[in-house]
């Protein structure tokens, strides 16, 4: 077999968890004789330059918002344009688009992918629902996604596979740790890190809370690297309850690995996640891990021996979690140590790619 064309969409190519990871797959998966050809519904983003300047050809359909049905007819010309063999799309808008329009021009197989546990939208639930059967494989990526979409989604499960997210582990340990001084943050005090897209299912309100009960007895501060719909909300609640010198704002970072490195621990609070990579980028660096009790950090994270889970919604025991960790730096060296060999076990970017390379085989050899 030759070079296989592989059609990657995305409802965005902005910065942000699945867009970025799929950059990185793009780039790995040339090692696997893939031709990647990237693209997305929306207009162009960052991630579209980043691409094409390592000699990725990209493509956008340009829709206006997500009921933007024009998008469709442009994904179709793309699709007629670059013929390609196989077509790779991830979330919700994407995988629909792929499944109604990618055999326009003529038969190839579908690959759809999830990445989160939807809990917000129960119309993109039921629409997923009914088209399902129109992927020839659906991959989630962690077993608690897996578990949703064959019970809530309605997808068969034997055309579901699991394909875990990926690290360049050895980028992870090249990366230099930033200065605290850069945010007027003494070495003295504790730092705690937050990253990711301030979404609400990010939990963010629950966030401040507990950084405020912290303070109370610890002079403690804390990062929020990110943007999104959020922000504003959470800069006023910050405001409101004068903790304007102990939380930062840092907007979106290109060294998210750096601060997780500096950080003394990663507080992660959110109501629902697929597979929180900002989670096992903090395992990867050996930062200390609070975060909540849900399915996706279930996985990631045996609390009590590689970090610590609590209820989303329980501020007190986030408190009191927060002060456990803080307090006792062999707890920490020990918790890290056992995150980083779960990681290192199962979320190398070569182990995953070669995943996604048998993944697209099983689908051309049913061809």
């Amino acid at each position: 077999m030759g070079i296989l064309r592989v059609m990657m969409l995305s409802t965005d190519l902005q910065r942000g968890g699945l867009p970025l990871r799929l950059v990185k797959l793009a780039r790995c998966l040339r090692s696997f004789d893939v031709e990647p050809i990237v693209g997305c519904l929306a207009p162009r983003g960052p991630l579209n330059d980043l691409l094409e300047s390592s000699g990725i050809e990209t493509f956008a359909c340009n829709a206006a918002g997500p009921f933007d049905v024009r998008c469709f007819g442009r994904f179709a010309e793309h699709a007629r344009r670059i013929d390609p063999d196989l077509i790779h799309s991830s979330l919700f808008h994407a995988n629909l688009v792929a499944r109604l329009l990618g055999r326009i021009d003529r038969p190839r197989p579908i690959l759809t992918s999830t990445v989160t546990i939807e809990i917000e939208r129960r119309w993109h639930r039921w629409i997923e629902a009914i088209t399902s059967n129109l992927s020839d494989l659906h991959v989630a990526n962690s077993q608690a996604v897996g578990r949703h979409v064959v019970a809530d989604l309605g997808f068969s499960s034997d055309r579901l596979l699991v394909i875990p997210n990926g690290l360049d582990l050895s980028e992870v340990d090249s990366v230099e740790t930033p200065s605290r001084h850069d945010y007027g943050i003494e070495d003295k005090c504790p730092l705690i890190v937050w990253a990711g897209r301030m979404d609400p299912v990010k939990n963010l309100e629950t966030f401040v809370e507990i950084i405020a009960g912290v303070y109370c007895n610890v002079q403690v501060r804390a990062l929020l690297l990110g943007d999104g719909p959020e922000l504003p909300k959470i800069r006023t609640i910050v405001k409101n309850k004068n903790l304007e010198k102990v939380i930062h704002f840092a907007g979106w970072s290109e060294n998210v690995t750096g601060w997780l490195k500096a950080a003394d621990l990663l507080l992660f609070p959110s109501w629902t996640e697929g597979s929180p990579n900002v989670v096992l980028e903090a395992m990867a660096c050996r930062c200390p891990v609070v975060a909540a009790r849900i399915a996706a950090c279930e996985e990631l994270i045996a609390s009590g021996r590689s970090g610590i889970l609590c209820s989303p919604g329980d501020v007190e025991g986030f408190v009191r979690s927060v002060f456990t960790m803080l307090a006792d730096a062999e707890m920490r060296r020990s918790y890290a140590d056992v995150a980083h060999q779960r990681v290192t076990a199962r979320h190398s970017i070569q182990d995953v790619v070669v995943q996604w390379r048998a993944a697209y085989d099983r689908l051309m050899s049913a061809m």
